[in-house]
């Protein structure tokens, strides 16, 4: 298996979104993700740098391994297929979507991400004195009993953000009020829904001692050096770099509405008369070995990670994995329908600019590397749904819906 792969589940709109999870059990983080419109709730992982580091190590000897695996077995080739053989296409020049107004990036905004950035440098400092107010964050050293007895993973340091809800109900509010340097004792309960059933409902208690508050310094350009390490020296320029990317996050997250919209319109009025069953088979095979291959990480089998993780039987897992599948198969048949139609290809020159193109999307260190970890057939798909959506863009009519000041009026009343 390779270590980056399932690109099409980063490069489309896919149906998928399975969460992750860890090992521990103090943090809860109540995610929701779709996975054939049924909600699942994902462990965030809360444990000392000693299992982080144990995890990575695991994670990266298991990851060896499966590439090993996949050099040595000849894997299966994908089923090919012509689209339109499955499909009868809407009309799909001229869509007309309606999209509000793309906000703009206030200095309020640049400020505020500026303070969180700063957050997470080696510019903030850390207080031995204070009291834990809402929003504060705080280093904590937990320790989780229950009828007097330590229970796994309910114990460490942690860097906590109060009211973030990272814990279970009522460990953050017990914090509030608590003198750095203190310790408490929370009476709590853990919930009678809770992802790791042997504590499910069960009446806790947290030792918690509060070691230091966090504290973010002011603006400055001493600060904005330090944080940033030397690249940005001075306050002006670290704030228009911070506004450069949040407008351009701004627009790559307003372009992605504009397609989701004009795909939505083209699903709508096409037909997919039958699905090619060869090639939902492959891809729900594709998705049980990834899962396969994650559960190795941790030593389990997919069944146990499933229940364990998920709370759901094989059985259901495989329903909504099916159907998930179906969707993502249903985006591809329609995108290659439209370029079969316009008799669309992918030349040498954009082939080349799509390597370049995903190799600084997705973090890879050059196109060469992108290249290494995909075929080209692959790529070649990939990159032909990405100039489908760029033609479906092209050919659409985008209304801007505008706040006017009688809409604004209207709305207040």
């Amino acid at each position: 298996m390779k270590r980056k792969n399932y690109l099409l589940a980063m490069a489309c709109v896919c149906a998928l979104a399975l969460g992750t999870s860890g090992m521990a059990v103090m943090a809860e983080d109540e995610t929701e993700t779709e996975f054939d419109e049924s909600e699942l709730v994902a462990a965030e992982i809360s444990t000392t740098d000693e299992t982080e580091d144990e995890t990575a190590d695991a994670e990266e000897a298991a990851d060896d391994e499966a590439e090993e695996e996949s050099e040595a077995e000849t894997e299966a080739e994908r089923p090919t297929y012509v689209a339109l053989d499955y499909v009868v296409l809407g009309e799909y020049k001229g869509i007309v979507v309606q999209m509000e107004e793309l906000a703009g990036i206030t200095d309020e905004d640049v400020l505020a991400e500026a303070e969180d950035l700063i957050s997470y440098s080696d510019a903030v400092e850390w207080v031995t004195e204070g009291t834990v107010q809402d929003g504060d964050t705080v280093d904590i050293t937990y320790v989780g009993t229950m009828d007097g007895e330590e229970f796994d993973g309910g114990s460490g340091d942690y860097e906590l953000e109060i009211g973030s809800d990272s814990f279970i109900d009522g460990f953050e509010d017990g914090l509030i009020g608590v003198e750095v340097g203190e310790t408490v004792d929370l009476d709590l309960t853990f919930p009678e829904d809770y992802y790791y059933t042997d504590l499910a409902g069960q009446d806790v208690v947290f030792t918690v001692t509060v070691n230091s508050l966090m504290s973010v310094p002011e603006l400055s350009d001493d600060v904005v050096n330090t944080a940033t390490e030397g690249e940005y020296t001075d306050v002006d320029s670290y704030l228009e770099y911070i506004r450069s990317y949040l407008e351009e996050d701004a627009q790559t997250e307003w372009d992605d509405e504009v397609l989701s919209a004009i795909y939505e319109q083209l699903a709508a009025t096409s037909e997919i008369t039958e699905y090619p069953q060869d090639l939902l088979d492959y891809s729900v095979n594709e998705w049980v070995d990834y899962y396969e291959y994650y559960a190795s990480i941790f030593s389990m089998e997919l069944e146990d990670m499933v229940e364990t993780y998920y709370g759901l039987t094989m059985e259901e897992f495989t329903e909504e994995l099916e159907a998930a599948v179906q969707q993502t198969v249903q985006q591809e048949l329609l995108l290659m329908a439209v370029a079969e139609t316009e008799e669309m290809e992918i030349s040498e020159e954009e082939y080349q600019e799509g390597l370049e193109r995903y190799a600084e999307y997705y973090g890879f260190e050059s196109a060469d590397e992108v290249a290494t970890y995909y075929t080209e057939e692959e790529l070649n798909r990939y990159f032909l749904m990405d100039k489908v959506y760029d033609f479906l863009k092209e050919n659409a009519v985008i209304e801007i819906l505008y706040e006017t000041e009688t809409e604004t009026e209207s709305e207040a009343e």
